[in-house]
């Protein structure tokens, strides 16, 4: 590789995924013995080749290890005639035979989206990101963005929630909220200046430091409540969580002394609901800030006040886990289900970053929403494994989609399909299209929550019933 980080950044991750070791050189190529070698493109194109064959090289590779071990199809994917060879025999070649095999193939049919995506600064302090992201298999970009206003941020977010794509023409001055060009994966990680709209934002700090678990003890939550008109937002959590063993204690009315030695307290989860702005939680006796914080012992917070984001980053770098923030002002009543649904997710079991998406998808104003710091946590019993579902539209009828929520990538998962029982990538795969009848028929099968039509279900088979009422309406 060219000495220049903006190429081997982005190679990282694959380099490490082949145990392959990248030499300087004055051109940009991989060496698979000596004297063979196949040219790789420079920047900023080496980012999508390299991302684009970190993806089919591992899919292809669980694909092809799960045929020759148990002669069966990895999301019904016939490798042996996709790839024209024995699973065996490709299964014992090398990593850079297999990488050049899987070159040549032009389509894999029902490839996956990537699980994680990563925004680096070209820098050589990033390169403390390197282990955690290389752990996790994500694929890294170049971080590209420009600054976006409120304005902007709630027409975009509007019109995506109607199903009208739409951003703005050009930059939009808002000072430290960006709007990042953002590439197809299940997580977006923003490494670099400003908050983004649409991912995470995450620091090298929030990273580095040692993961909290769950307590073996049951979940606490922690509710401050400095406004009196927001009380529904209470309710919605305390109503959200109970089909679960947490116990809820809620902070009425707090002072700043009050508010700052809750995050001492221990809680898993600390809810902070009131009004905000540069210069804290609004007190009855003051402004509470995390500069008045003298211990924090909470692994995750939700500051569900406006523009929070500030307070929260300051948060996560003093010690939580992740948490999560508003980028502008909030509409009270998008806040009480935004916050409903979040917490349904995150009772359920699911780590923190995929009820938070799931979250924002279901609310008109969920662009608004951050989260900060390592997403992958979860302050409830469950499987990482756990699926997630989407049933979508299709021309014909409908496809049902599905997700993992874990980090560590590479398990096979049981599932079900039109033509019964299948074993699936935890990568996630989505259906072919489908009538509804189809789609009744086989949802039961699925246990895990599901988003149609922008509404989040607890059962696949709940989520189905509407697809068939609104096909029927339709047709």
């Amino acid at each position: 590789m060219r000495p220049d980080l903006r190429a081997l950044y982005p190679v990282s991750t694959l380099a490490y995924y082949l145990s392959a070791p990248i030499v300087e050189d004055e051109d940009n190529y991989i060496a698979f013995s000596p004297g063979e070698t196949t040219d790789i493109p420079g920047a900023p194109e080496l980012e999508t080749w390299a991302g684009e064959a970190l993806r089919r090289t591992f899919y292809l590779d669980c694909a092809v290890r799960y045929a020759a071990v148990s002669g069966g199809r990895l999301n019904g994917l016939d490798v042996e005639k996709l790839l024209r060879g024995r699973a065996e025999d490709i299964f014992e070649m090398g990593p850079g035979e297999r990488l050049m095999l899987y070159s040549g193939v032009r389509v894999v049919p029902g490839m996956p989206s990537w699980h994680m995506a990563a925004y680096l600064d070209p820098v050589p302090g990033s390169v403390e990101a390197l282990p955690f992201l290389m752990r996790s298999l994500a694929a890294i970009y170049m971080p590209r963005a420009f600054p976006v206003n409120e304005r902007a941020v709630v027409s975009m977010s509007v019109h995506e929630f109607l199903g009208k794509q739409k951003g703005p023409d050009t930059a939009c001055p808002g000072g430290h909220v960006v709007l990042p060009s953002l590439r197809e994966a299940g997580i977006q990680l923003w490494f670099s200046d400003g908050f983004p709209v649409d991912a995470s934002k995450v620091s090298l700090r929030s990273i580095s430091g040692k993961r909290r678990e769950r307590k073996n003890k049951g979940t606490s939550i922690g509710i401050v409540c400095n406004e009196e008109s927001m009380s529904g937002e209470v309710d919605a959590i305390i109503d959200a969580l109970g089909d679960t063993e947490a116990s809820v204690e809620i902070l009425w009315d707090a002072s700043v002394d009050k508010y700052a030695g809750a995050f001492a307290r221990g809680f898993d989860v600390l809810q902070v609901i009131g009004h905000c702005d540069e210069r804290g939680l609004k007190c009855h006796d003051g402004f509470a800030s995390v500069k008045d914080i003298e211990k924090n012992r909470t692994p995750m917070f939700f500051f569900n006040s406006c523009a929070s984001y500030r307070e929260a980053a300051q948060l996560v770098e003093w010690g939580s886990v992740c948490g999560v923030a508003t980028l502008f002002r909030v509409l009270e009543e998008a806040a009480v289900d935004l916050c409903r649904d979040f917490y349904r997710m995150l009772g359920a079991g699911y780590t923190a970053s995929v009820s938070l998406n799931a979250a924002r998808e279901c609310s008109a104003l969920g662009k608004e929403y951050l989260l900060l710091g390592n997403g992958s946590f979860t302050c409830f019993e469950g499987d990482p494994l756990k699926p997630f579902y989407r049933i979508n539209s299709r021309p014909g009828g409908f496809s049902l989609g599905c997700t993992t929520g874990n980090v560590d990538k590479g398990y096979v998962v049981s599932s079900w399909s039109p033509g019964g029982r299948t074993m699936i990538s935890d990568l996630g795969f989505e259906t072919g299209p489908m009538k509804a009848e189809q789609l009744i028929a086989i949802s039961e099968k699925f246990q895990g929550y599901c988003i149609y039509g922008r509404r989040l279900y607890e059962s696949v088979g709940d989520a189905a019933l509407k697809a068939l009422e609104d096909w029927r309406c339709r047709t």
